[in-house]
C-alpha cells in the first residue's frame, strides 16, 4: 500500500475507535454482571491478584519458579472454569465479559506479530476512497454507470463513429485501471466539456485505490492554488509539492481552467517534468486543444504531454446538456 499519510492516520483512528467501543461495552457488561453476581467479581479479583503475584514471581526467578508457575496456572484455569460455569448457568456466553473486537485476528490493533492485518488494509482502502470522493466532490462515478448511449452511433463529419471511438476509450480505461502499476503510461484526455473525461478518470482512480495505489485527485485550480500558497508562505514546508509529485497516480482535472500566470506555467511544467522523470503515471483532462496547450504552458510542456502521454481525444455532445434536455 502507498496511501497518503492522512489516510493512514484516519485508518488508525478508526481502529482505535473500534477498540475503545469494544472495551467500553465490555466494561459496562462487567459492571452489570458484578452487581448481579458478586461471586464473579470475587473470581476476577482473585485472578487479578494471582496475575500480580505471577509477575513478581517471574521477576524474582529462582529454582522453584517453574513449579510455582505450573501450580498458579492450574489454579487460574480452575477458577476461570468456575467463572464460565456461572455465566453459562445464567444464560450468558462464557466469553461474555471479554471485549468483542471487530477483527478477531488482531483485536483491532491493525497488526499481529508485527505484520499488517487484513482489517487495517481494508480500512485504509475505505478511507482512501472517502478521501477521493471528498477531493473530487463525486462518489458516484464508476465504469458501471458510464453510459455510452449518450454518444452518437453514426458517422461524424470526419468519418469517425463517436460511440465506437468512446467504446474503445472505455475499454482502454478499464484495462488501464485493472492493470495499474508504476509502469502504467500517463494519459491526457482531451475534448470539449461534458464528454466524460472526469467520469472516466475518477473511475480509473477508484479501481487503482482498491488495488492499493496512492491516488491524488485535484482540479487544476486547486492544485495550483496549493502550490502557490506553499511557495509564497516562506514556511519551509513542501508537503503539497510532495503530495502531487510523489503519489503513485496523480489526476489533474480540467487543466487550463486555473488562473493563468507565470507561476502557474512554471508549476505545471515542473510537476509534469518531475513525474515523467520519476516514471510516475499522471492523468490529465483538459478542454484545451494541442495548440492551446502550447500557448498556455510553453511548447516544451505541451510537447512533453502530447509526445509522452497516451492521448485520448473525446468526441460527442455535452452529456450534461443531453441529460437536462
Amino acid at each position: 500500500m502507498a496511501y497518503s499519510s492522512e489516510v493512514y492516520a484516519a485508518a488508525s483512528r478508526v481502529l482505535e475507535e473500534r477498540r475503545r467501543l469494544a472495551e467500553r461495552e465490555a466494561s459496562l457488561k462487567k459492571a452489570d454482571v458484578y452487581a448481579k453476581y458478586p461471586e464473579i467479581y470475587k473470581i476476577d479479583s482473585d485472578l487479578s491478584r494471582d496475575m500480580a503475584d505471577l509477575s513478581v514471581l517471574m521477576l524474582r526467578g529462582g529454582k522453584d519458579l517453574n513449579c510455582a508457575l505450573a501450580e498458579m496456572m492450574k489454579k487460574n484455569e480452575e477458577i476461570s472454569a468456575e467463572k464460565a460455569r456461572i455465566l453459562t448457568a445464567n444464560n450468558l456466553p462464557a466469553d461474555y465479559l471479554e471485549p468483542h473486537y471487530t477483527c478477531k485476528k488482531c483485536s483491532d490493533l491493525g497488526r499481529k506479530n508485527g505484520i499488517l492485518c487484513s482489517c487495517y488494509k481494508e480500512v485504509c482502502k475505505a478511507e482512501a476512497l472517502k478521501e477521493l470522493a471528498a477531493s473530487s466532490g463525486s462518489a458516484s462515478c464508476s465504469f458501471d454507470n458510464f453510459d455510452l448511449s449518450y454518444y452518437p452511433d453514426n458517422g461524424a463529419s470526419d468519418g469517425t463513429n463517436p460511440r465506437r471511438k468512446m467504446q474503445n476509450y472505455y475499454n482502454f480505461c478499464i484495462n488501464y485501471a485493472n492493470d495499474f502499476s508504476s509502469d502504467s503510461p500517463s494519459i491526457v484526455m482531451m475534448g470539449r466539456t461534458g464528454l466524460g473525461k472526469t467520469h472516466l478518470s475518477l473511475s480509473i482512480a477508484k479501481i487503482a485505490v482498491e488495488r492499493g495505489a496512492g491516488v491524488v485527485y485535484a482540479p487544476a485550480q486547486k492544485l495550483v492554488s496549493e502550490l502557490e500558497r506553499e511557495h509564497f508562505s516562506f514556511s519551509g514546508s513542501d508537503s503539497s509539492i510532495k503530495k502531487y509529485s510523489r503519489c503513485e497516480l496523480l489526476i489533474i482535472d480540467d487543466l487550463g481552467a486555473e488562473f493563468p500566470s507565470s507561476f502557474t506555467t512554471a508549476a505545471i511544467g515542473s510537476l509534469i517534468n518531475e513525474r515523467l522523470y520519476e516514471n510516475l503515471p499522471t492523468i490529465i483532462s483538459t478542454n484545451l486543444s494541442s495548440k492551446e496547450l502550447a500557448e498556455r504552458y510553453s511548447e516544451r510542456t505541451a510537447s512533453r504531454i502530447l509526445g509522452e502521454y497516451k492521448k485520448l481525444f473525446f468526441v460527442g455532445e455535452d452529456i450534461r446538456f443531453l441529460k437536462n434536455r
